[in-house]
C-alpha cells in the first residue's frame, strides 16, 4: 500500500529511480552523515533533515565532477605530450563539461566513461613506446602531475562516500511517506547518485590504471612525479 501511495505521489519515473538506487550494495565506510533514528520501518517525517541530505548530495556530486575533470585534464595533457592531439582535444572538451557541472544523464556519463577508458589505453600505449619527449612535452607531463594526484586520490574515495549517502537517504525516505514533496526531492537525489554510482567501478579502475601508466611514462622522461607517487602509495 505504501509503495502504491508513493508511486502515485511522485510519479513512476521518480519511483523507478528510487528502486535503482536501493539496488546498490550495503556501505562499509562512512561519509560523515548524521544517523537517522529508525523504529521498525518508519520514523517521523519531521525527524528527517532532507535539506541537510540534499546539501550533502550536492557536495558529493561536486567532488565527483572535480575528480572527473582533474582526471580528464591530466589525460589531455599526457596525450598532448605524446602527440595524440585528437584524443587530447576530446579529453579536454569532456573535462570542461564536468568543470561546469553540465553532465547529468546516464547516457552522457556512460559516453564519458568510455572516453576516459580509451584515453587510459592510449596513455598505456605511449608508456610502452617509451619515446623520449621534447622539453615542451616534459613540461606538459609535469603540469599533469597535480591533476592526476588530486583526481586519483579523491576519486578512489568516492564509492564508499556515495554508498554511505545512499544508505542515509534511503533510511530517511522511510519516514517521508506522509510528506510527498520532500520524499520527491530525496528520491530525485537518489536517482542522480545511482547514475554515477553505477559507473564508478569502471571509472575508478581506469583512473588507477592511467595514473600508474603515467608514472612510468613520466619517470622515463625524468619528470618529477613526487606528488602523484605519494598519493598512489596510499592506494
Amino acid at each position: 500500500m505504501k509503495a502504491n501511495k508513493i508511486t502515485t505521489q511522485m510519479g513512476l519515473a521518480g519511483f523507478m529511480a528510487l528502486a535503482a538506487a536501493m539496488a546498490l550494495p550495503a556501505a562499509h565506510a562512512g561519509f560523515g552523515l548524521p544517523d537517522i533514528a529508525m523504529s521498525g520501518n518508519a520514523t517521523k517525517a519531521d525527524s528527517v533533515d532532507v535539506g541537510s541530505l540534499l546539501s550533502q548530495q550536492k557536495d558529493l556530486m561536486g567532488r565527483f565532477n572535480q575528480s572527473m575533470s582533474n582526471m580528464l585534464i591530466a589525460q589531455a595533457l599526457t596525450l598532448e605530450a605524446g602527440g595524440l592531439k585528437k584524443e587530447a582535444d576530446l579529453a579536454r572538451a569532456t573535462a570542461d563539461n564536468y568543470k561546469d557541472g553540465a553532465v547529468q544523464s546516464k547516457d552522457m556519463l556512460e559516453r564519458d566513461t568510455k572516453i576516459t577508458v580509451e584515453g587510459s589505453k592510449a596513455i598505456d600505449g605511449l608508456m610502452k613506446k617509451n619515446a623520449v619527449l621534447s622539453a615542451d612535452g616534459q613540461k606538459k607531463l609535469l603540469n599533469a602531475v597535480p591533476h592526476y594526484a588530486s583526481g586519483t586520490y579523491e576519486g578512489t574515495r568516492l564509492p564508499s562516500s556515495f554508498q554511505a549517502w545512499t544508505d542515509s537517504a534511503k533510511s530517511g525516505l522511510n519516514g517521508l511517506a506522509a510528506d510527498p514533496m520532500n520524499a520527491g526531492k530525496l528520491t530525485a537525489g537518489l536517482g542522480d547518485v545511482a547514475i554515477i554510482a553505477t559507473n564508478l567501478p569502471a571509472l575508478v579502475s581506469s583512473w588507477t590504471t592511467t595514473s600508474k601508466a603515467f608514472l612510468t611514462y613520466a619517470k622515463s622522461n625524468k619528470v618529477d612525479t613526487k606528488d602523484l607517487s605519494s598519493k598512489m602509495g596510499t592506494l
